[in-house]
């Protein structure tokens, strides 16, 4: 439920659905991928946290944005001395422009997509923690 709460916090709030034209640059010559391309290009691991960063366990948890808007979330902890999964949740997004909206049951998670490209993505949670998550496991 932690990785849950800071992906969905992670802007993983991410409302993904609803912007195509809100464009973000792609490496690469002259196509730019959308934010919501761009979020539903596979699964995003937990790089790093601001100010409270993850512990090398925390960072195999990981969050997959799905077109159809719901979110798959597995969380990893080392709570009992050994890194496990917690297993896998599942949730709802919504993305407004860089505006990522996240709900899980009847907690609503948003966040602010501050950057975000093939391989990184940089959100700001409603806490004012700031998330980075990228495409490499631990």
């Amino acid at each position: 439920m932690k990785l849950l709460q800071s992906i969905l916090s992670l802007t993983i709030i991410v409302t993904v659905f609803s912007c195509s034209s809100d464009d973000d640059s792609s490496s690469g010559g002259g196509n730019t991928a959308t934010t919501a391309e761009l979020l539903t290009t596979g699964i995003w691991y937990q790089e790093s946290r601001t100010p409270d960063d993850f512990t090398d366990c925390e960072k195999n948890s990981s969050v997959k944005f799905n077109t159809d808007n719901t979110i798959s979330v597995e969380s990893f902890s080392d709570d009992t001395g050994t890194c496990e999964s917690e297993g896998t949740d599942s949730a709802t997004y919504a993305l407004n422009g860089m505006s990522l909206t996240i709900t899980i049951g009847t907690e609503v998670i948003t966040a602010t997509i501050n950057s975000i490209s093939e391989t990184s993505l940089n959100i700001t949670d409603d806490e004012g923690d700031t998330i980075v998550f990228d495409k490499t496991q631990g």
